[in-house]
This record gives C-alpha cells, structure tokens and sequence, in this order.
C-alpha cells in the first residue's frame, strides 16, 4: 500500500510539471540530394560534393499531455557545414527554423518515451563559401546565390524523457526546399529543383 501510494504521488508530481520550456542542442549530418547534372558539373571543376556535419541549438516550450500526446513548438538555429568541395572549398549553410514536435509518449512516472513527427519552416540566414580563385569559387558563389532563402520539410523520430528534467531524441529530417539552383549555371541542367537535403539530427534538452 505504501508502495502504490509513492507511486501514484511520483506519478501526480511528474504530471504536474508536463509543461513548461526547454532548452535544446545538438549534432546534424546533412546528406545533399544534387541533380545528376549539378554533380557533372562540379565533377569536371574537380569539386567533390560530399555531406555537412554541424550543429543546432534553440528554446522551445512543451504543452500539457493529453492521451500522451503533446505538442513541442521551438525556435531553432541550425548550421549546415563542413562538407568539401575539393581540397580548400567548403560551403556552410545557416537557418532559422521553426518546428512543431508532434509527440506521443507513454507516461511511465520517472520515464517517457516517445515518438514525434516534425513539421517545419525556416529561413536562410548566411550561406557562405570558402574556395581559392578559380572555376570551383565561381560555381560554389553562384550556387549560394541562387538557394532559396525559404525552406520546409518534415522529421521524424523518436526519444525518452527522463524525470522530466532531459529529453534525448534522434530524428531523421527531410528538407523539401531548393538549398541551390544553378540552372543558369548549367546550360543543360535538368530537374535543378530537386537540389535538396536530408539528415540525421541528434538533440539533447534541458526542460524546466
């Protein structure tokens, strides 16, 4: 009897506190979707496309559960960088986004975990390039001029909470705007909207 007592006392304080802000960080590796015609291209400038590592961190605020679902707005900025293009050229892409975590967890008093699917938009911010002079810095320039400021996509994934204080999760995010164009570019470029991303993200938040 003292047992369940404790337990429907733990279980009445970690409800209690089902909502309130977070503050959340972690790693990304972003896997660029080019057209055949975009990697062409930079295959006879000598740049080789691979994928960015980098970092997010933002705030967010968590709703109250209702039937295990809740819902988890943030305010995120994210880094996209890292990724080679050659031996001295790498390109860096920065956003603002904002996600809403569409969670459903299980409530298991001390843990919870969870599924979640994300949906988002967010903003370019800074797209910078780093290349010596040549054919590679003029094509990697006139591929950040030509992405799409405005991006949207769609995560999903998974993760537990722990006493409510952390929450630990891991989705895989598709990112569904154009992060370049370089129609112009490629005289003979086909289907350039399909320049797009995808990756893994890994997050770790302190809750209050």
């Amino acid at each position: 009897m003292i047992s369940l007592a404790a337990l429907i006392v733990s279980a009445a304080c970690f409800n209690a506190g089902a909502e309130g802000f977070l503050v959340k960080g972690g790693f990304s590796y972003t896997h660029l979707d080019l057209t055949q015609s975009v990697k062409d291209q930079a295959k006879a400038l000598g740049a080789d496309v691979r994928n960015y590592s980098g970092f997010h961190a933002g705030i967010g605020y968590q709703t109250e559960s209702f039937g295990g679902f809740t819902l988890q707005p943030e305010f995120m900025f994210l880094s996209r960088k890292g990724s080679n293009f050659g031996d001295k050229s790498s390109w860096s892409m920065n956003y603002l986004e904002l996600p809403v975590n569409v969670q459903w967890g299980i409530d298991l008093v001390a843990l919870r975990p969870f599924v979640q699917a994300s949906p988002y938009v967010g903003y370019s911010i800074r797209n910078s390039i780093k290349a010596p002079e040549g054919n590679v810095k003029g094509f990697l320039e006139h591929v950040r001029e030509g992405a799409k400021r405005f991006s949207y996509g769609l995560g999903i994934g998974g993760g537990v909470e722990l006493m409510r204080k952390f929450q630990i999760s891991a989705q895989y995010v598709w990112n569904f705007g154009q992060v370049l164009n370089a129609q112009e570019y490629i005289n003979n470029a086909t289907n350039v909207s399909r320049d797009t991303a995808a990756g893994l993200e890994l997050s770790i938040a302190l809750m209050f």
